[in-house]
């Protein structure tokens, strides 16, 4: 027993070494977003912004400030956001939508909350317009909103969104980002 008690310590050992390698994570997670879970309506909290998604809606065309319009499949997302750490200088500039594996940038096109100035405790409303492919229509999407465009070791709010139980609108107006009225 005295010989073999060295090789069954030598093999515990090595299973013990495989099984903490197996769980450790790789170099590119120390950099990873720290994800928090956002529900339509309710308050999401990151580490320098909040926002609440107030709805979302599939739409045929959409309508902007100065009769701006445009047709296809659009995704518009209303929401309220403020800064909860600096009081200047900070614009929101993260708004992804994925589907399949593709990522889509809020629409530039259209005057809309992204790169909207945010303010500590003053909270702002307005919407964000996704241009989609028309086959995505029946496709879940998650919805990534963060203060900046560079999310690493950041905040991300996460909405999935079934894109096939929304019913579809012919024209969504994207109203101009505001003051939120209580």
């Amino acid at each position: 027993m005295k010989r073999a008690a060295p090789w069954l310590i030598t093999a515990a050992l090595l299973a013990a070494a495989w099984l903490v390698a197996l769980v450790t994570p790789d170099d590119s997670a120390s950099a990873d977003p720290f994800i928090v879970p956002v529900t339509i309506g309710e308050e999401a909290v990151g580490r320098d912004f909040s926002v609440t998604v107030q709805d979302v809606a599939l739409a045929d065309a959409v309508t902007g400030a100065k009769g701006w319009s445009a047709e296809g499949t659009w995704l518009v997302v209303e929401l309220d956001a403020e800064t909860n750490l600096d009081q200047y200088g900070m614009s929101f500039k993260g708004a992804t939508l994925i589907i399949d594996g593709q990522s889509f940038r809020a629409s530039e096109r259209v005057p809309s909350f992204l790169s909207t100035q945010l303010v500590t405790g003053v909270s702002q409303s307005g919407a964000l317009a996704f241009e989609l492919p028309d086959d995505a229509r029946d496709s879940t999407a998650v919805l990534q909103l963060s203060a900046r465009e560079d999310t690493r070791v950041d905040s991300i709010a996460e909405l999935e969104i079934d894109l096939g139980e929304l019913t579809p609108v012919a024209d969504a107006e994207i109203r101009e980002t505001d003051w939120t009225h209580p």
